[in-house]
């Protein structure tokens, strides 16, 4: 068993940028997505309260631009043909990356209340987001315009607030009604559904050519069929975040409640369970960077790095004892690890050795 070290923030820091008048920075993941994500040039956030979306300058952490997010902001902010993608809690926002200038907007429902949870994808010229109404959108990623929109299912409890995936020529969504559904990305038609043993809010992520959909158990679709390839379920408790490798779907169990200071991590590949092991940390979100080859878990003490084939403890980065305000999940670039804390505190860390 390798022997991990622990490092401090201070420690590690190359820049610190601390954003004032946030109350509280950091939304819970419903994917894998870091906050902050870092582009070329800059480090973009998403602050949840007040909402706001907050681009720096990479190298030296020097605040660029600031665009305010009616309402409470997403969870992250999505990149992509040219645009910057943020949301709060009833709108989609396109913005201009060099300027954070909004482009234009979504808004089904009207600026009140908390009507879209979902996160948004992009594929060709077209983004897709669910709403707390169980319909999908797909709009026009240039004018925000709807090409089609789909009603996922008539439930009572018919949220879709997950994140679409693309696969296949297909995008599929998990819902609160128990299913999992698939539509031709271009037309919208219906491929398939699969029902599903509980609601699915979490992803879908890809998993080497599965579609890995996520209730309290993780189910491995065919994209192309739906058809259940495996599903892993835990006994009494249930999966609560994850994310996916090479050869790996690395996740946390929910535990017991009251909540302990433990956080279990597994790992399963195709066809089963290859690890189960605790870890000292309280309310962990995972992410793995493909640069290292490390599962990032971000807690409320700060940030530890695993092997994602065993689990094993690497190493931890700690926030000071008396601010345990929590870190969302990381972006690693350069051997550079960027972090936002619960605070509004922007990190640039020197990633340690492994």
């Amino acid at each position: 068993m390798e022997k991990a070290t622990t490092y401090s923030f201070i420690d590690l820091g190359l820049w610190q940028t601390t954003i004032a008048d946030v109350k509280h920075a950091i939304l819970p993941p419903s994917d894998d997505r870091p906050n902050p994500v870092v582009t070329d040039s800059m480090v973009v956030v998403s602050i949840f309260s007040p909402g706001a979306v907050y681009a720096l300058e990479r190298k030296t952490g020097k605040l660029l631009w600031r665009t305010e997010i009616v309402g409470y902001g997403g969870p992250s902010v999505y990149c992509g043909y040219g645009r910057m993608f943020a949301k709060s809690s009833h709108t989609l926002y396109a913005l201009n990356p060099n300027s954070g200038e909004i482009l234009w907007t979504f808004c089904p429902y009207g600026p009140s209340g908390e009507t879209m949870y979902s996160s948004p994808t992009m594929h060709g010229q077209n983004i897709f987001i669910g709403d707390r109404r169980g319909i999908l959108h797909c709009l026009d990623i240039r004018t925000g315009k709807t090409r089609w929109q789909r009603r996922t299912n008539k439930a009572k409890n018919h949220d879709v607030n997950s994140t679409p995936l693309i696969s296949e020529g297909r995008v599929i969504v998990g819902t609160n009604a128990n299913r999992a559904v698939a539509y031709d990305a271009r037309t919208g038609e219906v491929e398939w559904t699969r029902k599903l043993d509980g609601p699915s809010a979490f992803g879908p992520l890809r998993f080497q050519k599965l579609a890995a959909i996520f209730t309290d158990s993780i189910y491995l679709l065919n994209p192309k069929t739906g058809k259940i390839t495996h599903k892993f379920s835990w006994k009494g408790d249930g999966i609560t975040r994850a994310t996916t490798t090479k050869r790996e779907i690395v996740g946390t169990l929910r535990g017991t409640f009251p909540p302990s200071s433990d956080t279990q991590l597994v790992g399963v590949n195709k066809a089963r369970i290859q690890y189960s092991i605790l870890h000292q940390c309280w309310v962990g979100f995972v992410r793995y960077a493909r640069a290292t080859n490390l599962i990032y878990m971000s807690h409320l003490n700060g940030i530890s790095a695993f092997r994602p084939n065993n689990g094993c403890l690497i190493w931890d980065i700690r926030l000071a004892d008396d601010r345990p305000e929590g870190v969302g999940l990381v972006d690693v670039r350069e051997k550079v690890i960027y972090a936002l804390t619960g605070n509004g505190h922007i990190f640039a860390l020197r990633h340690p050795e492994a």
